[in-house]
C-alpha cells in the first residue's frame, strides 16, 4: 500500500521487460536495491490525480468505469466496514502494510 513499506517487495514480482510499479501513496523515504530494476528492466513512476486538469480527470474516470463495466479492471475488495467504524477502517489501513484490496465503507 505504501511506497516506503512494500516497494522493495514490489520490485521483485515484476515481469521483465514490461514490468512497472506506480506509486501512489508514500509516508518516507525507501532505500531499494536498483539492480531489482535494471535486472528485469523494469521501472518505477509516481502519480497524482492532483495535478490533472479537468479534462484528464474525466477522461480517466471514462477509463476506469468502461474497465468496470466490461470486466478489464477488478479491484480487490478487502474488508467492508460500517460507518460507525470508520475509525477502525482507518487504523487498519495505516497499520496493516499487508492489506490486500480496499478497506470500504459501507453507507
Amino acid at each position: 500500500m505504501l511506497a516506503n513499506v512494500n516497494l522493495n517487495a514490489d520490485l521483485q514480482l515484476l515481469k521483465s521487460g514490461v514490468g512497472r510499479v506506480v506509486v501512489i501513496g508514500n509516508r518516507g523515504t525507501i532505500d531499494i536495491n536498483p539492480r531489482l530494476l535494471m535486472a528485469k528492466e523494469t521501472s518505477i513512476c509516481g502519480v497524482t490525480l492532483f495535478s490533472s486538469s479537468e479534462e484528464e480527470f474525466q477522461m480517466i474516470n471514462a477509463y476506469l468505469q468502461h474497465g468496470l463495466k466490461h470486466g478489464y479492471i477488478k479491484p480487490l475488495l478487502g474488508r467492508v466496514y460500517s460507518l460507525e467504524d470508520a475509525a477502525q477502517a482507518q487504523t487498519d489501513v495505516i497499520s496493516n502494510s499487508g492489506t490486500c484490496g480496499r478497506l470500504t465503507l459501507k453507507i
